[in-house]
C-alpha cells in the first residue's frame, strides 16, 4: 500500500493527550493513540490497514499495522479515563446532561 503523507504533525494532540494521561500511559502509547485519532479523522474508517497508511510517521505502513494490532490485542484502555478525556476536550462544561 502507498503511504499517505500529511503536512501537519500530531505534536499538539500528543501534548494534550500526554498531559491528560500523565502517569497512566507511557509516551509510546500516547503517541500511538494520537496517530490513531488523526488517522481516523483522515480516512474516516476503522480498517487497520488504511489507518496504518495514514499514520504521520516515517515507519513503513506494515510496521504501523503491526503496532496497531499489538496495541489492540494487548492493551486495555480504562473507559473512565477515556470518558474524562472526552469531557475535558469539550468546549463547554456547563449545562451538560449525563
Amino acid at each position: 500500500m502507498k503511504k499517505t503523507h500529511v503536512t501537519h504533525k500530531n505534536s499538539e494532540l500528543s501534548s494534550i493527550l500526554n498531559s491528560h494521561f500523565k502517569g497512566k500511559l507511557n509516551l509510546a502509547r500516547v503517541k500511538l493513540i494520537s496517530y490513531f485519532v488523526i488517522a481516523l479523522c483522515k480516512v474516516q474508517t476503522v480498517t487497520f490497514g488504511k489507518l496504518a497508511n495514514a499514520f504521520d510517521t516515517s515507519a513503513d505502513s506494515s510496521s504501523s499495522l503491526r503496532r496497531i494490532q499489538r496495541f489492540i490485542a494487548n492493551y486495555s484502555l480504562d473507559a473512565n479515563l477515556i470518558a474524562r478525556l472526552v469531557f475535558n476536550l469539550l468546549p463547554e462544561h456547563e449545562n451538560l446532561i449525563f
